[in-house]
């Protein structure tokens, strides 16, 4: 885990579909509170140059930011997420990450926490965002950080994005949702995973279902049809104590969009938004 680099995968299809929602509901949090206390778990360092060793190798960003850039549709989640990065980016040089996207669109009174263990990032996560006085980046594993210090005195909300480069993540997965109602009722949380296969994708999400937990919503993007190759066949969203009707409505419409401008065949499962 700690020689995990997002660089390899920055700008792909999943940061664009989670960056949309993540910048949607961090608005929609702000229409109802003066200040927001997000929490970031897997930081990365929070800006990725298009030119770089990591980018250029695999050039995922081809199949994510590149292919929706130019969109020109109505959608009005997938027109502000490209006004906001076209507003930190002018020249489109890089792709930020969520740190950067966040401290970006957050307001002073806002209270920001960037959680990375890996030393090498965290550094470079530290000197991306040392203009914004309202962060704090903290040198651990966001699990740890979250488990040690969240009860149901305070409100948070949680972006909780893990590698899943080693198992040990969907169990601390499974340990977050066991402790919702102790730990975590008072917080909004989103929860990105990466669809490896759709066999046993459908088996996490039936392990969620039977904990019987309220307000989930459920939200995945198939963009590669069901194949025996190795890889990222899409990935998803559990969105936890969003209860505004309005936010499953809006999501609703904005998948179809998304699938459309992302998939990478026309054989491929259709985009998923529902309660668990």
């Amino acid at each position: 885990m700690l020689s995990y680099k997002h660089g390899y995968h920055a700008g792909n299809h999943a940061d664009v579909f989670k960056h949309i929602i993540l910048i949607y509901l961090y608005n929609q949090i702000k229409k109802h509170h003066k200040s927001i206390s997000y929490i970031d778990t897997h930081s990365g360092n929070g800006r990725y140059k298009y030119v770089s060793k990591y980018m250029e190798k695999n050039r995922e960003y081809m199949f994510g930011i590149k292919k929706i850039e130019k969109y020109e549709g109505e959608n009005y989640l997938i027109k502000n997420y490209l006004r906001i990065l076209s507003s930190i980016d002018k020249q489109k040089n890089f792709y930020p990450g969520s740190p950067y996207i966040i401290s970006n669109i957050s307001q002073k009174t806002d209270r920001l926490f960037f959680c990375e263990l890996h030393n090498n990032e965290f550094k470079d996560l530290k000197l991306n965002l040392n203009k914004f006085p309202n962060t704090k980046i903290i040198n651990i594993n966001g699990f740890d950080y979250i488990n040690n210090n969240i009860n149901n005195k305070e409100k948070f909300f949680i972006l909780v994005d893990p590698s899943y480069e080693i198992k040990e993540d969907f169990y601390e997965i499974y340990n977050l949702l066991n402790n919702i109602h102790t730990k975590f009722e008072k917080s909004k949380i989103i929860i990105w995973y990466p669809i490896l296969n759709y066999l046993e994708n459908d088996i996490f999400i039936d392990n969620i279902r039977k904990k019987g937990i309220n307000n989930i919503i459920n939200v995945e993007l198939p963009i590669i049809e069901n194949n025996d190759e190795r890889g990222m066949k899409g990935s998803g969203l559990l969105l936890i104590n969003f209860k505004d009707k309005k936010i499953f409505t809006n999501l609703k419409l904005l998948m179809k969009d998304l699938q459309i401008c992302l998939r990478q065949s026309d054989n491929v499962y259709k985009s998923k938004i529902r309660y668990l």
